[in-house]
């Protein structure tokens, strides 16, 4: 699969090959949307440092599929929605992971829309928040009359520091037809105690312990990048905690 560096993304952009894109500043207030063409098999990842609000429109058209690794390490502020439509046949893998600290506050809305038989969307939104951080997940997956054999799943997981950090998930389903496969999951709770407790038992100081945690809950969101993409996620976490 052909792989494509971006610096940027230009308003309306167009998918009409296999490839890998990677956008690794992605960040600012702005809006754009992608149109995956037809029998076209194709990733999308992003990388925040500063942090990114506006919509995102995204259409994956007739027997296509796209993959989504979306790393949020901003500073900033984010409001970021994401609208997925799918035709028939088509699917969608997204993945976010987002580190929320000091005063960010941070609003993920992704919504997928089935507009046709035999389409499927997975959502796995993962989140870490400390300080005085907030981080909300939210978005609503709508299978609609006619779209039959489709699939939608929605994982909504966030992990709060401390009491002054605040989570909410709240994933949707909206289903008008009886003949698809449907769930959504979502929990909200503070680093485990007990992880901490048998980490710092192995030598390893509080802070460092929190940062394998945060590293550890977060990690899927790797497989996105190449290497050297992942070395500097992997700093920047350590240097956010």
């Amino acid at each position: 699969m052909k792989e494509l560096f971006l610096k940027d993304i230009s308003n309306t952009f167009t998918v009409e090959e296999n490839q890998k894109l990677f956008i690794d500043n992605f960040d600012g207030e702005k809006s754009f949307s992608v149109t995956v063409n037809s029998d076209v098999e194709s990733q999308l990842s992003l990388l925040s440092l500063e942090g990114f609000s506006g919509n995102i429109d995204i259409k994956v058209n007739t027997n296509s599929r796209l993959e989504i690794f979306y790393a949020d390490l901003a500073k900033n502020s984010s409001n970021v929605k994401v609208n997925i439509s799918l035709d028939e046949g088509s699917g969608v893998v997204f993945h976010l992971a987002s580190l929320t600290t000091g005063t960010s506050n941070k609003n993920f809305t992704i919504s997928v829309d089935h507009n046709a038989k035999n389409s499927t969307s997975f959502v796995d939104n993962y989140g870490v928040v400390k300080e005085n951080g907030k981080l909300i997940f939210d978005g609503v997956s709508y299978i609609k009359n006619g779209c039959v054999k489709s699939v939608t799943r929605q994982n909504a997981k966030i992990m709060v520091f401390d009491e002054k950090s605040i989570g909410i998930a709240k994933p949707i389903l909206k289903i008008d037809e009886n003949d698809i496969q449907a769930s959504h999951g979502a929990v909200v709770g503070k680093i485990s105690d007990e992880h901490l407790f048998y980490l710092m038992s192995r030598g390893l100081s509080e802070e460092k312990a929190k940062v394998l945690i945060t590293y550890g809950y977060l990690k899927p969101i790797m497989n996105g990048f190449d290497e050297s993409t992942q070395q500097k996620i992997e700093e920047l976490i350590e240097g956010r905690m």
